[in-house]
């Protein structure tokens, strides 16, 4: 858990250095270096805004290289880099436009590492804030880097201070001739990028868990372990899913671990491809092992480590003691430890919560969803699974199944293919409102409301998950949004939904990518589809259909157009109104207005999104936004300190969002 962390001093903070202040520089009393907080959130996950960090650092001082214990601190949005204020004169060059860089492993407690200044016209500060990786550092003011985002940046310190930025340099692996054939080339890939490439698959942590899942399900598992570790807990950020399926032997692991294995898959598996092992693992982890055993069979195990990979022999050498435990098995089954994971661009935003411990919800929302029948038992020709996340058992989350839910008759669809025609199964429903949702539930206590509308509408926006909902073999593989029958999703159709099942046959007819993520619905395949959820979104528009307000009697020869009152003035609620006739009629006292949720926002750095609204635990709203669009990012942090203009920028942003317009504008804006 190797970070590289980079700032570019500012005036206010150099007067952590004892000798930029006897020299009268100082402008300000602060005596720490400021620490951006979307950092220290990805470089500490496991850490609360209460926590104090702690960190024991190299630094220079006039007698050599000193080690010293010091900490980072919660301040407002950010935190300060605390506990060490040199009186050495080798900081005499300290000015605004130094380089501050610190290289850390946070996977243990306290954090250890060093930090080093640099002066802003030294070589290396040049060579460093000219390489793409440290592009963003301008305008974010700090960034983390983790591994391979930044090989040619840590080359560069390395070279300017190889005792304080001591890594490994890269290796370049080279493949054994074996052999040539007379008149050809050979031109075998280069393992490691060929590794990196499928890595980037666009696999989250939730889907590459989910990925591996499914492959605990396929060998007949009825009982699947995750361990997610904190990764601060000694060994950095690792993760292993064990499962009580069948197994492997030594053969079929080697079938398993090559890439673009032949297996044979089952009508009724979750496999293709023979790539989800290898592009899940990869997407997350440097080095995997595989663990596995049949039933009266030996234990094997190999490794996989994308900076050796050599010849593509992985490795059969002896675990260490803690990843036996970690993978330790029962009779059967499989185990799959990842080491050495990258840390997420953006850690997810929950207040109250730590990063990590929001990582953990999330994945437990994700495999609850995509499995639920599975984890219901209602999985066609498979047994009831149960999938515990560090002990804890997810609950299933089946998107139609409140209790008052409106079902619409199960209808098929035949599909012909070239061994003959498979059945597709399409399902309409109509969810019921939030005001219904809450009236129903109302006995139960408000935590119980708010558990049962996060679930019913996916921990997101209703609007957002309307649509299809499309199953592989009684896996979600895809769900949210009208594909190519209707173009926007009408805030009125929000509550119909539509489930789509169909079996591996029709694969290539579907179109499903290597992700299994990816679904082309043939035209007429569509044109059915839209028959039969039309009546649902219909249903769903008529609840939201305001009723017609009674017309008063009038008596018989009054005039078609009803006399109007002029009003005096228009007076507070619960105060009476003066007509000019003199009439006094008293308005309705009406309760106070709900105050409007509080918005938690938060700049970060991502090429993902340029901005992202999403509602939290509490009830509030997380504004997350990016430098994706400078203006946008400016704004938005000039607008934080004021809560009601926060709001509406996120009430205009979830606006855009509904129409699709960030897509349009991102798109626009690379060309």
């Amino acid at each position: 858990m190797k970070f590289l962390i980079l700032r570019v001093l500012t005036h206010s903070e150099l007067g952590m250095f004892h000798e930029y202040r006897r020299q009268g520089k100082e402008g300000s009393k602060q005596r720490a270096i400021n620490f951006d907080g979307a950092v220290v959130d990805r470089v500490f996950p496991t850490a609360l805004d209460t926590d104090r960090i702690p960190l024991k650092l190299r630094y220079d001082t006039d007698d050599g290289i000193a080690v010293k214990q010091q900490w980072l601190t919660r301040q407002a949005k950010n935190w300060r880099f605390e506990g060490n204020c040199p009186r050495d004169k080798v900081y005499d060059f300290v000015d605004p436009g130094c380089l501050f860089a610190m290289e850390v492993d946070a996977g243990v407690k306290p954090a250890t590492g060093a930090w080093a200044v640099f002066p802003a016209d030294a070589e290396v500060t040049i060579g460093v804030l000219s390489d793409g990786a440290t592009a963003e550092l301008t305008q974010a003011g700090m960034i983390a880097l983790h591994g391979e985002e930044g090989v040619r940046v840590q080359c560069l310190l390395n070279d300017a201070r190889p005792e304080m930025f001591g890594r490994d340099r890269e290796t370049v692996d080279i493949m054994n001739d074996g052999g040539s054939v007379v008149g050809r080339k050979r031109l075998p890939p280069r393992p490691k990028r060929l590794a990196e490439i499928i890595g980037k698959t666009g696999h989250s942590l939730p889907s590459a868990v989910a990925d591996l899942v499914d492959n605990s399900i396929s060998a007949d598992a009825t009982e699947i372990d995750i361990t997610f570790a904190p990764p601060d807990s000694g060994n950095g950020r690792w993760l292993t899913i064990r499962d009580n399926g069948d197994g492997m032997s030594g053969p079929e692991l080697d079938e398993a671990m090559t890439l673009g294995s032949d297996v044979e898959y089952e009508s009724n598996s979750l496999g293709k491809f023979g790539f989800g092992l290898k592009g899940a693992s990869w997407s997350q982890a440097r080095v995997f092992t595989v663990v596995t055993r049949r039933r009266g069979g030996s234990l094997s195990h190999l490794t996989w480590d994308i900076d050796n990979l050599g010849d593509w022999e992985p490795s059969d050498a002896p675990l260490e003691e803690w990843e036996r435990n970690a993978t330790a098995l029962g009779e059967k089954g499989t185990a799959i430890l990842w080491k050495e994971m990258t840390p997420p661009a953006a850690a997810p935003l929950v207040p109250g919560v730590s990063p990590y411990s929001a990582e953990v919800m999330e994945l437990e929302r994700h495999l609850g969803l995509v499995f639920h029948r599975f984890l219901e038992g209602d999985a066609k020709n498979r047994k009831k699974v149960t999938i515990r996340i560090n002990g804890v058992e997810v609950r299933p989350n089946n998107p139609v199944g409140h209790p008052m839910v409106e079902p619409y008759e199960l209808k098929p669809i035949r599909m012909p293919t070239n061994s003959g025609d498979e059945t597709i199964t399409v399902q309409p429903f109509v969810l019921p409102s939030e005001d219904q949702i809450k009236q129903h539930h109302k006995a139960e206590g408000p935590q119980v409301v708010n558990d049962v509308l996060g679930r019913v509408g996916l921990f997101g926006k209703r609007n957002e998950s309307q649509g299809l909902f499309i199953y592989r073999n009684d896996r979600l593989i895809k769900w949210g949004g009208w594909h190519q029958m209707w173009s926007t999703s009408d805030e009125k159709t929000k509550l119909a939904r539509v489930i789509v099942s169909f079996g591996t046959k029709l694969d290539t007819a579907f179109d499903i990518n290597i992700t299994k993520r990816s679904v082309s619905l043939p035209a007429f395949v569509q044109e059915e589809i839209k028959k039969l959820a039309n009546p649902a979104r219909n249903a769903s528009k008529a609840k939201y259909k305001k009723p017609a307000s009674p017309q008063p009697a009038r008596p018989l020869g009054a005039s078609a157009i009803p006399a109007i009152t002029p009003v005096q003035r228009l007076p507070a609620s619960g105060m009476p109104l003066v007509t000019q006739s003199g009439t006094i009629s008293a308005l309705p006292t009406s309760p106070h207005p709900a105050p409007p949720p509080v918005v938690n926002y938060k700049p970060v750095t991502t090429e993902r999104f340029a901005w992202k609204v999403a509602q939290n635990l509490t009830g509030g709203r997380d504004l997350q936004v990016s430098n994706r669009m400078p203006e946008l990012a400016v704004l938005a942090k000039r607008l934080a300190k004021d809560p009601d203009a926060t709001g509406d920028l996120v009430a205009f942003l979830a606006v855009l969002d509904e129409k699709g317009v960030q897509a349009l504008l991102l798109d626009s804006s690379e060309r």
